[in-house]
């Protein structure tokens, strides 16, 4: 039989999420940042206030599987378009 995947719930984020799913961006992006050397790459830079002031303009939802952050995503809704950044997963 195969690997039985546990379910992952996805949820509107807290901002006493903030830090870890910072933590969680900068681990995604890092293979990013050394393929190409350069660790300038703005998710690497981002800080935790500029992450609050985001989450007062976007949405960001996380996705938590066996009690794990795992990934999170930013949208926000504009003139009828949703627009979709940072898809982060681990």
């Amino acid at each position: 039989m195969g690997n039985t995947l546990d379910e992952i719930t996805i949820i509107p984020a807290k901002a006493c999420d903030l830090q870890a799913l910072l933590t969680l961006q900068q681990l995604a992006f890092l293979q990013e940042a050394e393929l190409y050397h350069d660790y300038t790459i703005a998710p690497l830079r981002e800080t935790l206030d500029e992450l609050i002031a985001i989450a007062k303009q976007m949405t960001i939802l996380k996705a938590i599987q066996d009690d794990s952050l795992i990934g999170s995503v930013r949208a926000e809704m504009l003139e009828g378009t949703c627009y979709i950044g940072r898809l982060i997963v681990h």
